[in-house]
């Protein structure tokens, strides 16, 4: 019987809570949550206060607000609920689904809201999706260098200047450096994944954020940044330089 019990916790799919004041945008997005996997599950909610008797509160991993401002830094209703959330659980990782109308706003929202993910709605399904489980997993979601045209994503027009070899390493979390580790010796995600005990989604997340932080184009550039900066070549049969002055790698992978 003890058995069985244990078995029934380990395949328990996580519970992710949606909080949108707009009930059929909350129901669409955890509808959309719930078929993604089956170790996830999705409820949603249109006001936290009024569902503070409902237990699922307590039990969500995550806690999802979506909202249609502008600026969510002064979207008064989004602080009044976070705030609830922050007093009932205090560590427990809370994403937002809003517009990226700019990267000093972004940064922004995650630093006075205390996010955990920050997911533009002008992204892709497949991105929002990676973005989600990465932070399910235990990591951070912060699209990197975007602004906002229209309500469409485009990349920030006041480029940052490139990394230097001295500040490459210092900009990564350290499941972002294991993750370049392995991409330095030409891994796909698959092998990454299996090495480092986590899905492959969340190394495309990982991969998608370490591009961003080091402001390259792919995959092969991050790890000859990587090189750069540590002052070592690289491995053979994982990255190079072409001829016409072009990273290569053997390890061709998209993210």
């Amino acid at each position: 019987m003890n058995g069985a019990v244990e078995l029934i916790s380990i395949i328990r799919p996580k519970l992710l809570m949606v909080v949108d004041c707009r009930a059929i945008v909350a129901g669409c997005l955890s509808c959309w949550i719930a078929a993604l996997g089956q170790e996830l599950d999705a409820v949603s909610i249109t006001d936290v206060k009024t569902a503070a008797g409902n237990p699922m509160l307590d039990r969500a991993s995550v806690i999802i607000f979506s909202v249609a401002s502008a600026d969510p830094c002064q979207d008064i209703w989004l602080q009044d609920q976070i705030a609830h959330v922050r007093n009932r659980r205090p560590n427990v990782p809370i994403v937002l689904f809003a517009e990226a109308t700019g990267t000093r706003l972004v940064d922004s929202a995650v630093r006075q809201l205390h996010l955990s993910g920050y997911i533009p709605t002008s992204s892709s399904l497949e991105l929002a999706a990676t973005a989600l489980q990465l932070v399910v997993a235990g990591g951070r979601y912060v699209p990197q260098g975007w602004g906002g045209s229209g309500g469409r994503a485009r990349p920030d027009t006041e480029t940052p200047p490139p990394q230097t070899p001295a500040s490459l390493q210092p900009s990564l979390t350290p499941r972002e450096r294991s993750v370049l580790d392995l991409l330095e010796r030409g891994l796909p995600n698959k092998l990454i994944a299996y090495r480092l005990g986590m899905s492959p989604s969340t190394v495309k997340a990982h991969v998608h954020n370490i591009i961003a932080k080091l402001r390259v184009r792919n995959r092969t550039e991050a790890a000859v940044a990587r090189h750069a900066a540590l002052g070592s070549p690289a491995p053979l049969g994982s990255v190079a330089i072409s001829p016409g002055g072009s990273p290569t790698s053997s390890a061709c992978e998209t993210l």
